[in-house]
């Protein structure tokens, strides 16, 4: 049987792809396993890499991996493909064969030749034989390869390394490259370089200054700076110790680690500064040190007594480079120079200015000095306590007048005894006269005792003490003729409340036995000082047919409420209970202050509303200099802001440092104003009891423009200062309304207090528009009626106005003032503090506040 010849090449060409294909698949079984030990290596090498492992080994530990890796993957490969033969046709058909399910080998039929001879018979069986191998080819299989792996490798290790390969590369993400890379390449250890020398100078100029540090540069040339500064100097690298030398000393530095070294030094003296190490220099500058120069005084105008008052009035003048510490005036006796001096201490504003001016008024009338000729200069002192003084200047230390004529001649024993306390005859001998004539007394045995008992002292007791106790006591008993036991006890009960404020504060800042004993001897004076108050009062109503004063809104006074809350608050503090303390202090305060208001205001309405009709005018004029001060203020910033605008995009002003000091100077006007317009707007609402809104527009506006001063925006700064000044404009308006609502017209005006060319009130003129570059546009007056005389609340003359004072400096306020002010804050404080019902947060802001004075 012959089959066609077409089908047959056609099969024997299927035959021989197939056997191709076996041939593969057998030598791919061949090559897998021989290649696996190999390549799992290698992925062990490469999981390693993408983890960043190799570059955690030591130099030397990554060099022998690298070098153990490929030689172990080549060894392996070596000893798995050295006996690797390629696959036959027999081995190809075998495959085939048993892929397929051919029994009985059917492809070895196409090969084999029959045995024996030929005869027609077999042949024909034989051809039959190999037609029908030659159709088995059309169902021949490859299938798939089996290098059997599985039986080489029973715990399945090559799914944990392929899943560990795929995790390791999740991990190293894009860095897988660089990290392959790195495994590459081991870390040889290298020569440390020896570190660069790094230097950094800088100079510490004293706290006092208010200076920053100065660094010191390469390129920093002459350094300037206050004598008394700390020079430091750090140099980093190396390990030898640099020297320092200046003026011809040198010192070494001292270190701080192995390569770190540090030397300070305080500047006393300049010179040529050098830092150097191993003969080398390192850095070099030229030192200039500034002494610090002695603070001055002067007397701005001649001291002497205040006009229309007995006190006295010391107006100073005091600068100083880095700001004046303390200021005194000293004052000695004319006709005695050994005597000690009287020391007056005079408060600066703004803490430590560096310059200031200012007038300072003082009660001196009790001293025994008094009605004598002194000369007196000013000492300034400064932050190392380098005094600076005024020249001497003489004036009579003002007295107080008396009319009683045995408190006349009492003033004039006290001066003789100042003037000669080594000589006591005429002052004993003007003692006994009086004792002769006990009929100018009127009947005060009390005060004939007591010149009894002075006369005595001065007679029996001979030591240098008795002099200025004697006359302490003729003070007191002038006092005592001339006012009356009241106003004596008066003032005793306000000095023993101030003393026990004192005692107070500071038994609860420091909370020692010593303190608390003090405040409760301070409190026992206190009830003493009230229970002689009360029986002056009740002996002056008992004279006068009268009844003792007291507050009609209030319940009535009696001395056992003030004992009693004077012995709560004794016993309190004895027991170390201060808040209870505090709280019945605060009580028996309110107590006495309604009982002096009380007795202030007994007999006087009158002359209180006429008071405070002129205090309504005063506030009006310290208005209108304000409007003043604004304007200038105004000028100011929109000069400022004009030029900027003209350098915007060209070269910057020539003299920046001009505009930011000036800034700066206004900033400070413009603090000051707002705190002197507070303090306006409070003591117009206590004379009238409102407060015009338009001033708080005024504050709002001055706030603003402050904080825009501060930020240097002078464009905002002048809208800002623009609003404050119509706003004080409508509210100098709105209180003259107030005022004529609350006071009206007063009876027997004249009609040349409502003259006046402006729209406020009361004759106060309010002028529109900027004013020159002195702020003369807006220069005020005095109220109306007073032309002559007086001050506006500002402390300032009327009519000086924003040109004739210095606006460098703060604004200058009496210090009689600041003292009532202060005192009536520290009150209120108390008072608020007593209350322990307030929310705690409150309360621990009250008592820092208090901590303050």
């Amino acid at each position: 049987m012959n089959a066609p010849g077409g089908d047959t090449d056609r099969l024997l060409r299927r035959l021989a792809g197939r056997r191709t294909l076996a041939r593969i698949a057998i030598l791919f079984e061949r090559i897998w396993p021989a290649l696996w030990p190999a390549l799992a290596v290698a992925g062990l090498f490469v999981v390693a890499a993408l983890l960043d492992l190799p570059r955690l080994l030591p130099p030397w530990l990554h060099i022998a991996l690298l070098l153990v890796t490929p030689l172990l993957v080549l060894a392996l490969l070596v000893r798995g493909l050295w006996h690797l033969a390629a696959p036959d046709d027999k081995a190809a058909d075998r495959r085939l064969e048993l892929a397929s399910g051919l029994a009985h080998r059917p492809l070895s039929v196409l090969t084999d030749r029959p045995s024996g001879g030929p005869d027609s018979a077999s042949l024909a069986l034989w051809q039959a034989h190999v037609m029908r191998a030659v159709r088995s080819v059309r169902q021949l299989r490859v299938g798939l390869p089996r290098p059997g792996l599985a039986r080489r490798d029973p715990r399945a290790l090559r799914a944990a390394l392929l899943l560990a390969l795929i995790a390791a590369l999740a991990i190293a993400g894009n860095d897988a490259p660089s990290r392959l890379a790195m495994a590459l390449q081991p870390t040889l250890p290298r020569e440390t370089p020896p570190p660069a020398t790094e230097l950094q100078a800088w100079i510490t100029p004293p706290a006092y200054t208010r200076l920053a540090p100065v660094f010191l540069k390469a390129d920093s040339g002459t350094v300037s700076v206050p004598a008394g500064s700390r020079l430091t100097v750090s140099v980093t690298g190396g390990t030898d110790a640099p020297t320092l030398s200046l003026a011809g000393r040198s010192d070494a530095f001292r270190a701080l680690d192995q390569t770190s070294f540090q030397a300070d030094r305080d500047l006393s003296q300049g010179g040529h500064l050098t830092v150097r190490r191993d003969g080398r220099q390192l850095a070099a500058w030229d030192l200039a040190v500034i002494a610090d120069q002695r603070p001055t005084a002067a007397w701005s105008e001649n001291p002497g007594r205040a006009a229309g008052s007995q006190q006295t009035r010391l107006p100073w003048r005091a600068s100083d480079d880095y700001g004046v510490v303390s200021l005194q005036a000293e004052l000695r006796l004319r006709d005695r120079a050994d005597a000690s001096p009287l020391v007056v201490s005079i408060p600066l504003p703004g803490g430590q200015p560096k310059s200031a001016h200012g007038v300072n008024q003082q009660d001196l009338t009790a001293h025994p000095w008094a009605g004598l000729p002194v000369i007196g200069k000013l000492v300034a002192r400064d932050a190392i306590n380098q005094p600076g003084e005024s020249a001497e200047a003489e004036f009579v230390l003002p007295e107080r007048p008396f009319q009683h004529p045995v408190a006349r001649a009492l003033m004039a024993i006290r001066r003789g005894l100042s003037l000669h306390p080594d000589d006591r005859d005429p002052a004993i001998n003007g003692l006994d006269a009086l004792l002769t004539k006990p009929e100018a007394f009127a009947g005060d045995y009390g005060a004939y005792l007591n010149l009894g008992a002075i006369y005595y002292l001065l007679e029996r007791n001979k030591a240098s003490e008795a002099v200025s106790e004697a006359q302490r006591q003729m003070w007191e008993l002038a006092l005592h003729l001339e006012e009356g036991q009241t106003e004596r006890t008066a003032h005793a009960l306000e000095e023993a409340r101030q003393a026990a404020r004192d005692a107070l504060d500071k038994a609860i800042r420091e909370p020692t036995d010593a303190n608390r004993q003090a405040l409760e001897q301070r409190l026992k004076e206190l009830e003493e000082a009230i229970a002689r108050h009360m029986e002056a009062l009740a002996e002056e109503a008992r004279r006068n047919n009268s009844e003792m004063p007291y507050d009609p809104n209030a319940q009535h006074l009696t001395n056992r409420d003030l004992d009693k809350l004077a012995d709560q608050a004794r016993e309190a503090a004895r027991e170390g209970r201060m808040q209870d303390a505090q709280q019945r202090m605060a009580e028996l305060e309110r107590m006495l202050d309604k009982l002096r208001n009380a007795r202030a205001e007994h007999g006087r309405e009158g002359e209180r509303a006429e008071s405070q009709r002129r205090r309504g005018r005063q506030q009006m004029g310290a208005v209108q200099d304000m409007i003043g001060r604004q304007g200038k203020l105004l000028d100011h910033s929109q000069s400022r802001a004009d030029q900027g605008t003209r350098f915007r995009g060209n070269q910057p002003p020539s003299q920046p440092s001009d505009d930011t000091a000036q800034r700066e100077t206004d900033r400070r006007v413009q603090q000051a104003l707002r705190r002197s317009l507070g303090e306006l707007m409070q003591q117009f609402g206590d004379l009238t009891g409102q407060v015009p809104p338009s001033l708080g527009e005024a504050d709002t506006a001055m706030r603003e423009a402050g904080r825009q001063l501060a930020e240097g925006n002078d464009a905002v700064a002048g809208e800002s200062e623009q609003k404050a000044i119509e706003a004080l404009q409508k509210g100098g308006r709105e209180m003259g309304q107030a005022m004529a609502k609350q006071f009206g017209q007063q009876n027997g005006q004249d009609g040349s207090e409502q003259e006046g060319d402006g729209d406020g009130p009361m004759g106060l003129t309010l002028r529109d528009g900027q004013g020159d570059d002195q702020g003369n546009g807006y220069r005020p007056g005095p109220p109306p009626g007073r032309a002559q005389t007086g001050r506006d609340p500002l402390g300032r003359r009327y009519g000086q106005g924003s040109s004739g004072a210095d606006e460098s400096a703060d604004v200058t306020v009496p210090e009689e003032r600041e003292r009532q002010r202060t005192q009536a804050i520290q009150e209120e404080l108390r008072r608020r503090g007593a209350n322990r019902e307030r929310p705690q947060m409150e309360l621990d802001y009250i008592e820092r506040l208090l901590k303050q004075f």
